[in-house]
């Protein structure tokens, strides 16, 4: 599968390296690709239309203050799958930039018109991105509007090392990212550190 990764910091590293591992095509897509910091990343890099021209799936990985401008530097995302990667934190990360009657991925939505839009990856921090080591495999809650979009966004976090649960329809992001906004808090500000995830315990199990 072609992926472009929109966004080449401590996510979009993250998840370009652990996919292209996995066999998958990877182009970065970030506003300077001559820079030399982006050799590191054993892929190809350049700019945000080039790389999501080619892509089968673009996943967003930029902070929320640049992610409409990288959304809409894409160009025309008709048809294809997105993953929305991202989280509208405030610059702090203390809180959500906008919520309760939308979210995140449903403003990425408006910007990229006639994109399949999917929020994943956006509940856990980089560190525990790729394969995390637990006693059981952690959740990721995939939702969106396009049912064959959430089954490629499920199956690529089932590569990462993750339980993929389908939480509903895109408006359901609008519960992930305040979920991710506790996973930051307990985190970054409560002592848990970044080696934990969120699992689902079932009866019987």
């Amino acid at each position: 599968m072609r992926i472009a990764i929109i966004g080449a910091g401590n996510v979009g590293s993250t998840l370009g390296r652990a996919w292209q591992q996995r066999g998958h095509e990877i182009t970065y897509g970030v506003r300077h690709p001559d820079d030399s910091r982006y050799t590191e990343l054993g892929a190809a890099v350049t700019d945000n239309a080039t790389a999501a021209a080619d892509a089968d799936v673009v996943a967003v990985c930029t902070p929320w203050q640049g992610t409409r401008a990288a959304v809409t530097s894409c160009g025309d995302l008709s048809g294809k799958v997105l993953i929305d990667c991202t989280n509208p934190l405030t610059p702090d990360f203390t809180a959500l930039e906008l919520g309760h009657t939308t979210s995140g991925a449903e403003q990425i939505a408006g910007w990229a018109p006639g994109a399949r839009v999917c929020k994943a990856m956006n509940q856990i921090g980089a560190p525990m991105m790729d394969a995390p080591t637990l006693p059981s495999p952690p959740v990721m809650f995939v939702c969106g509007d396009d049912a064959d979009a959430k089954d490629v966004a499920a199956q690529l976090v089932r590569e990462l090392g993750f339980e993929s649960l389908d939480a509903g329809d895109l408006t359901a992001a609008r519960l992930l990212e305040p979920l991710a906004l506790l996973w930051i808090h307990l985190a970054l500000r409560r002592g848990l550190g970044t080696g934990w995830a969120l699992g689902v315990l079932r009866t019987g199990d």
